[in-house]
């Protein structure tokens, strides 16, 4: 089965795989080859897939045979034998600390309140999506510390 997933600045990972597991707002997913034609809104968070090939650990988070990746809220398309995921931002391996995700994450929490207090529903959402895809970065960061120890 083929995947591919894309941001507005490209293709972040285009091959073949044996399984992919989509954070939905339905509940995760897992694809496997010949599923059932299905699309869906997939929810910021992680997501990981199963490949045949081994994957250079300094470009993408490996947790045990899974590649990790964090999303942000995009689309999911299925057709049996390709996988195409649409998100605006998705995150391979962490660029940045813990502690700094932890300060973006407080940040944004303060910057949600105020938008909160103003009532701008189109601004709101925006932020809403931008803490969830810190908070998936947060995970990943978390599961690639571990599996970055376990080496």
């Amino acid at each position: 089965m083929n995947l591919k997933i894309s941001t507005h600045e490209g293709v972040l990972f285009k091959g073949e795989i044996s399984k992919i597991t989509v954070p939905t707002y339905a509940g995760e997913i897992t694809i496997l080859p010949g599923h059932q034609p299905l699309s869906s809104v997939v929810k910021a968070w992680v997501l990981s897939f199963v490949t045949p090939e081994s994957l250079d650990s300094e470009q993408y988070t490996l947790n045990d045979d899974k590649v990790m990746m964090s999303v942000s809220k995009g689309i999911l398309l299925v057709d049996g034998e390709t996988v195409v995921i649409t998100t605006s931002l998705a995150t391979s391996t962490p660029k940045e600390s813990e502690e700094v995700l932890l300060q973006m994450k407080t940040d944004m929490e303060a910057e949600l309140e105020k938008i909160r207090d103003d009532g701008n529903a189109e601004e709101l959402e925006m932020a809403m999506q931008n803490m969830e895809k810190i908070q998936a970065d947060i995970q990943l960061r978390k599961l690639w510390n571990s599996s970055y120890f376990e080496k």
